[in-house]
């Protein structure tokens, strides 16, 4: 189905309109929220930081190292350089995204041809505080190649900007083409789950293989070096060795190499965009109702309509569903790196995925979007939302944990023995006791800090201006989730501390005793704001949907 035809460009559109119209609407976001300007300092000095780190270790290298090194840097900057441009893709995905208020579809109406809205917004992306770190961090890496000769130094000040362009036309030319191809919700939220997945492997891989002392000759990987070299992920980080080495023609040819993927990259994100304004997309598509039938199951009550649109909205939900994948992910990553450590290291996976299991919930308003505004406009009390919020995540909590605990038993194999049960049942025990607690932490938290989230129908938008306080709030959450099992951690530092290794057993009953306490201490608080900023709440919802539309 064509879209109608849209009015001719002005003149004013042009690349460089919308680069000025991100830092804007950044400048903008920096007035909503003091958090916004905590999240932005964070940012900077990350970034700082980021680029000191980088000068630091490059002078070091080119001053005294740099014959010393010089051998390896062959076979370790195109395979790392391709990880990386990969990984930041990943990156980008889940955190990043086509941000919703810089996207293509935004800028429909107004004629804006498509190549030249590929082109601002690429060139938006590029001015980003990321893409500047990175820039000045491969600029500054340059020192390396200082005992090479001039041709090398000035050769990686030209491929810095190449890796930054490459590591960009490839992310968007990605996200690009997953939401043409997932374009139903069941192949949105899977693909969502994929690529989390991934991120978690990749992030852990190198502890795998450091834990089961997994050893990596450079002899061995230079024939997959030269080859990656040769590809176009890997070919901008061969021009000073190209240089240094008097291979110009290589040289000329490893650049081509990385500006023709990115020409592809751009003619591939310019056809989406006609793609999507040119077809229909699954919005208008006829689904049938699920988990409706959850409503049969809870109580006929405010609390228990609560609990069964809440439960509804999980099972469809791709945003949040990692809250379902990442305690597994955390039991097997553990498993794998678990070296004759003691089988404890594994039960310490369903321990730190107890504290996980409420992230979401950290902000779930903000995910449950306007069907909470209809709570309110039907006048639900503020401990009816609580309480119906709290007993879906409970029953999932539990179940979860019960099913972790029986995987774990089979990894372990610590059913068999006396003292395999009891320190299972303390780990168990623990881990309820942290995740209910948590749960209690979140449930304050979602109705005092919000931050805005992706729309349910694109998982991998984000709003311009908020990537930072989406990085960064969330971990105020996990502070104070830290906070809320101390009772715990301080009962089992005193018995260890006193020389009773035996009395372990004695935190099953402090963790449960911790765990409802903060949960019912935190419903009961979370109540009492939600009560006192209901409106608030409700204003700052409408605020994030028309962040999504």
């Amino acid at each position: 189905m064509s879209t109608p035809a849209t009015q001719p460009a002005t003149a004013s559109a042009t690349p460089w309109t919308l680069v000025r119209l991100r830092w804007a609407l950044t400048n903008a976001a920096l007035k909503t929220s003091p958090w916004q300007i905590v999240a932005y300092v964070l940012a900077y000095l990350l970034a700082a930081g980021t680029v000191v780190g980088t000068g630091v270790l490059a002078f070091a290298m080119g001053h005294g190292m740099a014959h010393d090194v010089w051998p390896y840097l062959p076979v370790i900057m195109p395979l790392a350089g391709t990880a990386g441009i990969l990984f930041v893709a990943l990156l980008q995905a889940m955190f990043i995204g086509e941000n919703s208020t810089m996207s293509m579809d935004k800028f429909a109406p107004y004629g804006i041809p498509d190549r030249t809205l590929q082109l601002g917004l690429l060139l938006a992306g590029l001015t980003g505080i990321p893409a500047i770190t990175a820039l000045v961090s491969f600029m500054l890496w340059a020192m390396v190649y200082r005992g090479f000769g001039a041709a090398a130094v000035a050769s990686q000040l030209v491929a810095a900007p190449l890796i930054v362009l490459t590591a960009m036309c490839v992310s968007k030319a990605l996200l690009a083409l997953a939401d043409i191809i997932t374009d139903s919700q069941t192949g949105k939220n899977i693909f969502y789950i994929v690529v989390i997945m991934l991120f978690v492997v990749l992030a852990q891989m190198p502890n795998i293989l450091m834990i089961n002392e997994v050893s990596v000759d450079t002899h061995a990987l230079a024939p997959a070096a030269r080859v990656f070299g040769w590809l176009p992920l890997g070919a901008p980080f061969m021009l000073p060795f190209d240089a240094a080495n008097g291979q110009w023609l290589s040289w000329v040819l490893h650049a081509l190499c990385a500006l023709a993927l990115c020409a592809v990259c751009f003619l591939v994100s310019q056809w989406c965009l006609h793609w999507q304004r040119t077809h229909s997309s699954d919005a208008v598509r006829s689904k049938a109702a699920k988990g409706l039938g959850l409503f049969s199951h809870m109580p006929d009550s405010p609390s228990g309509a609560v609990s069964a649109r809440l439960g509804s909205l999980l099972r469809r939900d791709a945003r949040q569903s990692m809250m379902f994948i990442m305690p597994l992910f955390f039991v097997v990553i553990f498993a794998l790196e678990n070296k004759d450590i003691g089988t404890w290291f594994v039960w310490m996976g369903v321990l730190m995925g107890g504290m996980f299991m409420s992230l979401t919930e950290s902000n779930g308003l903000a995910y449950d979007g306007q069907g909470f505004v209809m709570e309110v406009i039907a006048g639900t009390r503020a401990i009816d939302d609580r309480t119906g919020r709290v007993r879906i995540y409970l029953i999932i909590d539990t179940v979860y944990i019960a099913l972790l605990s029986v995987i774990t038993f089979i990894i372990t194999g610590d059913w068999s023995s006396p003292s395999g049960l009891a320190t299972a049942f303390t780990f168990i025990a623990a881990s309820w006791g942290w995740a209910v607690a948590s749960l209690g932490v979140a449930e304050m938290f979602n109705c005092s800090v919000l931050y805005p989230v992706p729309s349910m129908a694109k998982p991998f938008t984000n709003p311009q201006g908020r990537g930072a306080a989406q990085a960064f709030l969330p971990f105020l959450y996990m502070l104070a989730s830290l906070a809320s099992i101390l009772p715990t951690a301080v009962a089992a530092i005193v018995i260890f501390a006193t020389g009773n290794g035996a009395a372990y057993p004695w935190i099953i009953p402090v963790a449960l005793a911790n765990g409802v306490v903060f949960l019912c201490l935190g419903t009961w608080l979370g109540a009492k704001l939600l009560r006192t900023r209901m409106l608030k709440v409700v204003q700052t919802l409408d605020s994030f949907a028309a962040l999504q539309q």
